[in-house]
């Protein structure tokens, strides 16, 4: 039997970077990959960051488009929304070429009667994309559903010819076959403990195996990819409603600030981090600050309560937090704080400088909510989907020195706490890191083991 399928899954809440992981799989020059597959559909968004700096954002059709000689399929756990399919078809056109993308004659089409059914009856979080409406008319065999057919040279295929085809690569022993995974472990409807705050299908290396109707018995690997401080979606929508969305098991929630600070004076955030550094409450600069926060972000930082807020009652977390959600909405990512008293942390730029990297949903744009690590959850999802190793991404919230760096591990030099960190995440999940993900751009990785099996 030829093991030669490569799974890729987020093992957290999703937003973990996999299309960092899957383009840069793609792009290896060391392995032949002969096909890609997904099964996704319109509410999970996965952005592929190209050398340059170039995005694009893709929904359905398969990252590994960036290699010009894989084979594209769309499985028949998608489901399509043919306008943000256009839309995606014609950023991909630059990496597509005149290639074929084969997709699944049971592939459902979302029209906006699912999305309306979805804001009607979803109450516990969702991005109301309409793909849970439709996946329950398709499994209802109900005969309003509709589906997909062929757009340009994104082709139709019956059952039998897509299996053909794709197991033309699959029983070739000089290819690779990855599966890219969508949403995350801690999303997953049965087994992620979040329930009702998940997705509306399992997430898992099986259930990606399952939709594309290939053996368990031709899988190679999975690779997991994960990020020190995981994220869920933000409890407030577009419209500015409150909605919860779940929290991350026992893993406390933290705020961006706690992560910047944190990040760039090489500590781990935790209560109490900020209030240790030297500040000074200016009340008039607050006032001013919440004169000019949008109030979405109010909403955000305050709760319901936005509107009541007593300046004298604020800590220094709260302020500093509502900083940054103004320059943020000004559009800065660097900005000098007025509360702070800290040393220069680059040579660039002047004492108080803040770097923000907070980040937002790449479907609904609101700002993601942060927390630190629940290991028992993850050590579950590890159990579940047994990873040869794990793609440690967004390295950089643990030492901003890191970000952007590439090359070999044994080239760079890390402090005791996060060779501390590396030691307990290994030894708790039994699982070696091959990769630190340290920036979006294809190649911006620190290459600690051999990420590919043979």
């Amino acid at each position: 039997m030829i093991k030669n399928v490569i799974s890729v899954i987020d093992g957290e809440a999703g937003s973990c970077g996999k299309a960092k992981v899957f383009g840069e799989i793609a792009t290896l020059e060391s392995i032949n990959l002969g096909a890609s597959v997904t099964n996704c559909m319109p509410n999970a968004g996965h952005t592929f960051v190209d050398e340059k700096g170039q995005a694009t954002i893709f929904r359905n059709i398969p990252v590994s488009v960036v290699n010009p000689n894989t084979e594209l399929f769309i499985g028949p756990g998608s489901a399509i929304d043919m306008e943000v399919f256009k839309e995606e078809y014609e950023q991909a056109k630059k990496y597509l070429g005149d290639r074929k993308i084969y997709v699944h004659e049971l592939v459902p089409l979302i029209e906006e009667r699912h999305k309306r059914r979805e804001l009607e009856t979803i109450k516990s979080g969702s991005t109301f994309k309409g793909c849970w409406a439709v996946n329950s008319e398709k499994t209802g065999r109900d005969p309003e559903v509709k589906f997909f057919k062929s757009y340009e040279n994104a082709v139709v295929c019956s059952n039998e010819e897509w299996l053909e085809r794709l197991y033309n690569h699959l029983d070739n022993p000089n290819e690779y076959v990855m599966l890219e995974g969508s949403q995350g472990c801690d999303l997953d409807l049965n087994h992620s403990s979040n329930y009702p705050y998940v997705t509306s299908r399992n997430v898992s290396t099986t259930q990606l195996l399952a939709d594309s109707g290939i053996s368990a018995e031709r899988l190679l690997q999975t690779i997991m990819v994960i990020r020190p401080f995981p994220i869920r979606i933000s409890n407030i929508t577009k419209k500015g409603e409150f909605i919860y969305t779940g929290d991350y098991g026992k893993g406390e929630e933290l705020t961006w600030t706690q992560i910047n600070l944190a990040s760039m004076y090489g500590s781990y955030p935790s209560k109490g981090d900020v209030e240790s550094l030297p500040y000074n409450i200016n009340l008039s600069r607050v006032k001013k600050l919440l004169s000019q926060c949008p109030e979405i972000y109010l909403k955000q930082l305050f709760g319901n309560n936005f509107r009541n807020i007593k300046i004298n009652d604020l800590k220094i977390l709260q302020i500093l937090e509502l900083e940054r959600l103004v320059y943020k909405s000004k559009g800065f990512s660097n900005y000098e704080s007025q509360f702070l008293e800290m040393e220069m942390y680059d040579k660039d730029f002047p004492p108080n400088t803040i770097f923000d990297q907070s980040e937002q949903t790449t479907v609904t744009r609101m700002e993601r909510r942060v927390f630190d690590l629940d290991i028992a959850k993850l050590k579950s999802n590890i159990r579940i989907n047994t990873p040869s190793c794990l793609y440690f991404n967004f390295f950089q919230h643990l030492g901003l020195e890191y970000k952007g760096a590439f090359g070999n591990f044994n080239d760079f030099y890390f402090n005791k706490y996060i060779r501390e960190y590396f030691e307990w995440l290994e030894s708790e999940t039994n699982t070696e890191i091959a990769v630190l993900g340290t920036g979006a751009k294809n190649g911006e990785r620190i290459l600690k083991k051999q990420l590919i099996k043979k």
